[in-house]
């Protein structure tokens, strides 16, 4: 299913998006390791394979399924850095975290599934948003597995 994309906008944008959006992940990911709200790391390839499922798992049922669906009923309008139909998907992604996370890690998910969305937005496919989710999720895994071991 494939939501309309933004004017003015084009694959060489979404892709310069991605790409910075990656960099800027690694302090965020280390960050949120040591303020101990990392990941557990006891079983390394049962947990990369949970992790690679479950962010892709969701990337499908948020990006590739709600938030088109709100898209249609809340159009784009005019060209915006944060659209209704992303802002209402990412408060509901974040919301839904409560229920295995404190609700500051749910307050800090709605920034990051932010910028999900918008790469959902801006390239019209779901993939990027999941590739970035398990980009991240891997960078907090390998944050979170590099501070335990260190203390």
């Amino acid at each position: 299913m494939q939501m309309q994309r933004p004017p003015l906008h084009n694959d060489r944008f979404a892709a310069w998006f991605c790409v910075a959006t990656a960099f800027a992940a690694l302090p965020v990911a280390y960050g949120v390791a040591a303020a101990g709200y990392g990941v557990a790391t006891h079983n390394p390839l049962r947990d990369l394979a949970a992790i690679a499922l479950w962010s892709v798992a969701e990337e499908i049922v948020f990006r590739g399924a709600l938030q088109p669906a709100i898209a249609r009923v809340i159009p784009l309008g005019a060209v915006a850095w944060v659209s209704p139909a992303n802002a209402l998907t990412s408060l509901v992604f974040a919301a839904l975290h409560l229920w295995r996370h404190p609700p500051l890690v749910a307050v800090f998910i709605f920034p990051v599934s932010l910028v999900y969305g918008r790469a959902r937005e801006l390239s019209g496919r779901t993939w990027p948003a999941a590739a970035l989710h398990v980009y991240f999720n891997l960078l907090l895994y390998a944050a979170s597995a590099w501070l335990a071991a260190g203390r």
